[in-house]
């Protein structure tokens, strides 16, 4: 069986899977900001799109659904 990535419509931008991935290392939006030298509330807004796009409730399951996609 094939894994389905997201629709084009729903694809992540560059920085919202540079946050996926840092999000997959275990990082926290304050270590992601720091990391990135972005605001916290940068790094939230860009979660809460990649929550949306990957149809994920929380970080688990975005970083989940993000390595059965391909993405990570």
């Amino acid at each position: 069986m094939k894994t389905r990535s997201p629709k084009p419509e729903k694809a992540l931008s560059s920085r919202e899977l540079e946050i996926l991935s840092l999000l997959a290392e275990g990082l926290v939006k304050k270590e992601i900001a720091e990391h990135l030298d972005i605001a916290v509330t940068t790094v939230a807004y860009h979660i809460k799109h990649i929550y949306e796009k990957l149809e994920a409730s929380n970080a688990p399951a975005a970083v989940a659904k993000g390595y059965k996609s391909g993405l990570l």
